[in-house]
């Protein structure tokens, strides 16, 4: 039986080496297990005050609110038409959850040579590990199975975060296992560009799997960015503790274009890509969502959009009910239709289900 073990100590090689091409910084050591459970664009006031005055400010995104500009709203889902199309998946999927939840092992003989890793999206390691991804890693350890957490810098840029997930995947691939790579948000931008940057890691890397991530970018990212505030005073608050706000214009359209068409993900990496959609008035991001649907017209999980989740190539998956935050974190949501342990076992199985090309 594989040894289960969650990289924890700091002597653990994943968690302290950093690939050479990633620069030093002055920062706490964070390690694997220190992440957050808000992510991407999430708004700064705390969720409890956020649920209670949800639908007041609701209320006022209602009104005819004349928006500056037609913003976006030319560029979303521009990727669906830029490259060949995911396949929708979501009834396979739901076939597996299913399975899952009435106690049924849907993972293939094959999951017990592989090590799990979570790469956390922007910021998300500003919280501790009990409220982020912890679940989705407890549903894998739970199967016997060896996982552990990337040590990116989630508050900087796609780039630099990809020499950091080249490492981890050297690392734990040491014993020649596969490496399953799960990215939430941000860091399956992250996973991806790894793959893409750095073609030694395709003989090494089993399957990816990301959860809503912004893979073709995300309107939130302009339009916030668009804002002096946000750009100034976010901004210059995530530099101040050794960030870059390049962390957030990786997101943006115009970023992930450029970065798409230089860096490709490579073919034969078995690939399956989360989305949601919901409108939840209890969600700390309900307010997002509405802006997204009363500016652009379009539904979303709060920060990300399925148009712009899908990897070309890979098989899709489109849910409904769960917001940026229900997937990989511990939310109060009472109503939540899937939870983090069922959904990564689920996709986790569709991912090695497919075989591994050349």
């Amino acid at each position: 039986m594989v040894q289960v073990k969650r990289p924890s100590s700091p002597t653990s090689p994943l968690q302290t080496r950093v690939a050479p091409e990633a620069s030093t910084r002055s920062k706490p050591a964070l390690g694997f297990n220190a992440v957050a459970a808000r992510d991407s664009f999430s708004t700064a006031a705390p969720a409890g005050s956020q649920r209670g005055n949800a639908l007041s400010q609701v209320n006022s995104l209602r009104l005819p609110i004349p928006w500056p500009g037609k913003g976006e709203a030319d560029k979303i889902g521009w990727i669906q038409k830029a490259y060949p199309p995911a396949k929708d998946s979501t009834a396979e999927f739901q076939k597996l959850n299913q399975a899952v939840r009435t106690g049924q092992n849907v993972l293939p003989p094959e999951a017990k040579n592989c090590v799990f890793l979570a790469v956390g999206g922007l910021l998300s390691e500003a919280a501790p590990k009990e409220i982020y991804f912890d679940k989705n890693l407890d549903a894998l350890e739970a199967q016997g199975l060896q996982v552990g957490r990337v040590p990116v810098d989630t508050d900087m840029g796609v780039e630099h975060n990809a020499a950091i997930v080249r490492q981890a995947v050297l690392e734990a691939a040491k014993n020649g296992k596969q490496v399953v790579l799960m990215g939430h948000s941000k860091g399956g931008l992250d996973s991806a560009a790894a793959l893409a940057l750095y073609p030694e890691l395709k003989e090494h890397v089993r399957a990816l799997v990301t959860i809503q991530s912004p893979y073709g970018g995300s309107p939130m990212a302009q339009d916030l960015l668009d804002n002096p505030l946000v750009r100034y005073g976010v901004g210059g608050a995530i530099e101040a503790i050794g960030g870059s706000i390049q962390a957030g214009e990786d997101l943006t359209y115009d970023s992930r274009k450029k970065f798409l068409a230089e860096h490709p993900m490579p073919a034969g990496i078995p690939t399956v890509c989360m989305a949601s959609t919901t409108a939840n008035p209890t969600s700390p991001l309900f307010v997002a969502e509405e802006y997204m649907q009363q500016r652009y017209g379009v539904k979303s999980d709060g920060l990300v959009l399925p148009q712009d989740a899908f990897i070309p190539g890979s098989k899709s998956v489109t849910l409904h009910g769960l917001d940026h935050l229900d997937s990989t974190g511990t939310t109060l949501n009472p109503f939540k239709p899937y939870q983090p342990e069922d959904l990564t076992l689920s996709l986790v199985a569709m991912a090695l289900n497919m075989p591994k090309g050349g």
